[in-house]
């Protein structure tokens, strides 16, 4: 009894062994099928690889803050695009910081409206007034017609990524599309899809984009 026992067990963490490189083997093609979880570019406005529209922009300070055109060496700058009104830019918005911290990132909030309540918003979420944009232009020059939203900016001014931003793994997949060299995720799949299929794949973004 006690050898067949044990015979029995070993064929039961056999068979346990077997059913756990299933798995892992399932959840590595899952996890190739799976795309990025990236940002939602609108497909209007400055393109990733175009330069950045120059605004010189007015602060909540009262100073005057230039976007686009070169910055400092090593920088890349984020413009989140927020309102007062808007829950999930409330939400986001500790996280965009925190974000931009860890990467490193000259965070610029951009807003349009009451100063008043930019300003608030600002104290309420420790902004300096001087990183705080109230501008209509800035809004116009990237085409900004959803919140929250964000562009990555690099040292040489020219447009990284953008899109609408709701979650932190949207905002890392605008650093993530500048070390790949991939600016959307579009481009991310048509770069791994067999060939013969980026144009199936084409066409399927062009009736996206123009059903909105």
């Amino acid at each position: 009894m006690l050898i067949f026992s044990q015979g029995l067990l070993w064929i039961v963490v056999l068979l346990l062994a077997v059913a756990v490189l299933a798995l892992t083997r399932q959840v590595g093609v899952l996890h190739e099928r799976i795309g990025p979880v990236g940002a939602l570019a609108m497909g209007r406005g400055p393109q990733p690889g175009e330069a950045a529209p120059k605004v010189a922009a007015r602060t909540l300070g009262s100073a005057v803050l230039n976007i686009g055109g070169a910055l400092p060496p090593g920088t890349m700058q984020l413009l989140f695009f927020v309102s007062p009104t808007c829950p999930v830019c409330k939400t986001l918005l500790p996280t965009a910081k925190a974000f931009a911290e860890t990467e490193s990132l000259d965070l610029v909030l951009v807003g349009d409206g009451d100063a008043a309540e930019h300003r608030k918003m600002a104290t309420r979420f420790g902004i300096s007034y001087e990183r705080f944009v109230n501008s209509t232009e800035v809004g116009r020059a990237f085409q900004v017609g959803k919140l929250p939203y964000a562009v990555l900016i690099s040292e040489l001014g020219i447009i990284v990524a953008h899109g609408l931003v709701n979650t932190r793994e949207h905002l890392e997949s605008l650093v993530v599309a500048h070390e790949t060299g991939l600016h959307s995720l579009q481009q991310y799949r048509n770069a791994r899809a067999p060939q013969g299929t980026g144009n199936v794949d084409r066409e399927t973004h062009k009736q996206v984009d123009s059903n909105g």
